[in-house]
């Protein structure tokens, strides 16, 4: 007998700078959502830099990183995990063109469970 397995946990990590949308992590496909089990952001740059995660066109967080350094780190308890909408890609807005790194625990869900 196979038992299922659980959905295998992901990371991603990365440095984006571009003012406005970074795509963190990619849309999963229809009927599908990302859960997002740490969430980790740090301002690289010298300059003030207001950081919006957003799950596709919606914001969910938001953090002003006025200093290099300055940022969020975020887990999530099981069960209370950031839960994106269908087909939403997880996404970092930008208030400048700032270098902002950034690490992801996730994994990909059916959506409704």
């Amino acid at each position: 007998m196979t038992l299922p397995v659980a959905n295998p946990q992901l990371t991603a990590t990365g440095t984006v700078a571009a003012s406005g949308d970074n795509t963190l992590i990619a849309a999963p496909g229809a009927g599908k959502r990302l859960i997002v089990s740490a969430l980790i952001l740090q301002n690289e740059s010298a300059v003030a830099t207001t950081m919006i995660v957003k799950g596709g066109a919606t914001a969910v967080l938001r953090c002003l990183a006025q200093e290099p350094g300055d940022g969020l780190a975020l887990h999530f308890a099981p069960q209370r995990e950031l839960q994106l909408g269908p087909n939403a890609a997880l996404l970092l807005n930008l208030s400048g063109a700032n270098a902002h790194g950034y690490s992801v625990i996730y994994h990909v869900d059916a959506v409704g469970y």
